[in-house]
């Protein structure tokens, strides 16, 4: 994974509430936490999209 050297202005105060939420060590990890969380956010989004509506009664009786 490349990663690059970017400079930012941030919230301070959001980003120190984000670290304690996330349990980060810095605030690197913190960004890239959160950028992840957004990721899987809008994947189970668009899943849940796509079968929303789809079960019939009874598809669940064996799981």
């Amino acid at each position: 994974m490349a990663k690059v050297l970017t400079s930012l202005r941030l919230d301070d105060r959001l980003v120190r509430r984000s670290q304690e939420v996330l349990g980060a060590k810095n605030r690197t990890q913190t960004i890239e936490m959160s950028l992840e969380a957004v990721v899987e956010t809008e994947k189970r989004r668009k899943l849940i999209k796509r079968y929303s509506g789809k079960a019939k009664p009874g598809d669940f009786e064996h799981s």
